[in-house]
């Protein structure tokens, strides 16, 4: 018996865990918020973010029924001060949830960077052109606490 409410804490405890582990990520009126196209930077204090391109873009078309939304993959590079500083790839899910594990571009010491949306968004099922999409870019500053 004591095995058994051991177990069914330890799946609650995981639970509350994961949910915590999952924080939706907001825009707010302290955020920078641009649109860059593939190969574009857009600029804040010493850094810069530039779109590189879509890996892959699985999310459901507006008109057409999915058994699940999906979700884009898209590959940023980072810099400070013109100098490369690495590589990312970042989740863009279908949903608009912005979660932090999956969006988060670059954490600098006074802001975070976001990659917030892909557009456009899928239609139907043929190809959205490279060249037609665009990211938006979210830089965040850290709040004080």
């Amino acid at each position: 018996m004591k095995s058994i409410q051991f177990m069914m804490l330890l799946c609650i405890t995981s639970f509350f865990y994961s949910l915590n582990a999952q924080v939706q990520i907001v825009k707010d009126s302290m955020s920078v918020i641009t649109q860059i196209g593939i190969q574009e930077k857009a600029n804040f204090n010493d850094y810069e973010i530039k779109f590189e391109k879509v890996i892959t873009d699985s999310r459901c078309p507006k008109k057409v029924m999915c058994v699940r939304d999906g979700e884009a993959y898209v590959l940023v590079s980072i810099y400070k001060n013109g100098n490369f500083i690495e590589d990312k790839k970042i989740r863009i899910d279908a949903s608009g949830y912005v979660m932090e594990s999956n969006n988060l571009a670059y954490d600098a010491k006074d802001f975070k960077i976001y990659g917030f949306a892909l557009t456009p968004y899928p239609e139907d099922t043929n190809d959205i052109k490279s060249k037609d999409y665009q990211l938006e870019v979210v830089f965040q500053p850290k709040r004080l606490e």
